[in-house]
């Protein structure tokens, strides 16, 4: 955060007068508000009169947009309603909306502001068995026939993993000369070469599986899934998009992949397992399954950039993966 300056507010202290505002927003009489954290979005812990506690995201415009923030509150209703996955409830206002819009000197810009219930819980990652494994494959697919078959009205338009950078605005910032002090020529050469190669993969992918399509939760990791207990949860929907089951599947295996302290064969046994307990598993062979993992790696090698400050380690690791990947399956960068 920014330091504070004489006369000047600071980026903190900002952030939290729009928090305060926006709690006027809503039917809650509030008795507590602390900073939670701050990663893509900033979190605030709110604890009411009652003892009930919420979380009050506001978003960044950099991390979401609009129509993303449509899709979430699109794709939270209809898992609320049909209350077959644990997952935290969005609170409506005053007004009845579940996106607040808080207008205000302390930002040059208006801040969207959404609450939601508190799920108590701890992340999955360090509580893994294989038990939770099945579990968390019995909660995928839960998710996934939930949203099956679900009609996305118009107004609604969800981004969609059909290319590398798929985000509004995303663009390939490797190449802005900041960044090249992190960068060598191993590492152009591999982006410039895999990247293109996934595009066009992804991009045959979708079309030839158009009508498997639907809405999907998008960031399938450790720290979006809470176990409390025998419960599971489900959080974080920011990145709802419209896609392929395979996508949520092969980026929480993403994370155990490489994973030292876990078996990625046995993960994903015990995964698939659970998920076959509620729903077929849908055709996905090793190449397909690698095939999107290294597309959210890829995304990742441009995206670390922007968000630390000393990236190497993340580089140093993530690339020779990629190498692997393209060697695996015999792929021409040169073309």
């Amino acid at each position: 955060m920014e330091q504070e300056q004489s006369g000047v507010i600071t980026k903190d202290k900002a952030l939290y007068k729009v928090a305060e505002l926006a709690t006027e927003k809503y039917d809650v009489q509030v008795d507590e508000l602390v900073f939670l954290s701050e990663e893509t979005n900033i979190l605030y812990k709110l604890k009411d009169h009652l003892g009930y506690t919420y979380v009050m995201k506001i978003f960044q415009e950099e991390s979401s947009s609009l129509e993303d923030n449509l899709t979430e509150i699109f794709f939270m209703d209809i898992v609320n309603k049909a209350n077959y996955v644990s997952a935290p409830r969005m609170i409506s206002g005053k007004d009845g909306e579940k996106l607040q819009v808080i207008k205000s000197k302390y930002t040059s810009t208006p801040k969207r502001v959404a609450l939601y219930s508190w799920l108590e819980g701890d992340d999955l990652e360090g509580n893994e068995s294989e038990k939770r494994f099945i579990q968390l494959g019995e909660l995928t697919a839960r998710l996934h026939k939930t949203t099956y078959g679900i009609q996305i009205p118009s107004k609604i338009t969800p981004k969609t993993w059909d290319k590398v950078f798929y985000y509004q605005g995303e663009e390939a910032i490797y190449k802005h000369e900041k960044y090249q002090k992190f960068l060598s020529k191993e590492y152009h050469q591999i982006m410039d070469g895999i990247i293109p190669f996934l595009n066009d993969q992804l991009s045959t992918y979708y079309k030839n599986n158009n009508e498997d399509l639907q809405l999907i939760h998008g960031d399938l990791n450790p720290s979006n899934i809470k176990v409390n207990g025998e419960q599971m949860h489900l959080i974080d929907f920011e990145d709802s998009m419209f896609g392929l089951p395979i996508h949520d599947i092969s980026i929480m295996l993403y994370y155990y992949k490489y994973e030292e302290t876990q078996n990625f064969d046995e993960v994903k046994r015990f995964y698939f397992q659970g998920y076959r307990k509620v729903r077929d598993l849908p055709n996905i062979t090793d190449y397909e399954l690698e095939l999107f993992m290294t597309a959210r790696r890829v995304n990742f090698l441009n995206y670390i950039l922007e968000v630390s400050n000393d990236p190497v380690d993340f580089i140093e690791t993530s690339l020779p993966r990629v190498k692997e990947f393209v060697e695996k399956y015999n792929i021409n960068l040169l073309k």
